[in-house]
């Protein structure tokens, strides 16, 4: 269970980084943009390592991709929330 959790967290930490970095590049923030990805993907490849190395693969891949999926949507809130404000 310790694991699951600690995929789930370190994947939904990397979701909103990715998320952020997605805006940046939209926004032309080229320094920001490459740092979020340069920590993005070294998450991104520790957690596939991570997984494919246990025993218990699908329960962490289904726990990381539900990470991925409330990451997004949190980071998507608060840009929507900062779009609103500046109005």
């Amino acid at each position: 269970m310790i694991k699951i959790l600690l995929i789930f967290t370190v994947g939904l930490f990397e979701q909103i980084l990715y998320t952020a970095y997605i805006i940046s590049v939209t926004k032309r923030q080229k320094y920001i943009s490459s740092l979020l990805m340069l920590v993005y993907m070294s998450l991104y490849l520790l957690i596939v390592a991570y997984a494919l190395k246990d025993t218990n693969t699908i329960s962490l891949l289904i726990a990381y991709a539900l990470a991925c999926g409330i990451g997004n949507l949190i980071t998507m809130t608060i840009e929507t929330r900062k779009k609103k404000n500046e109005e």
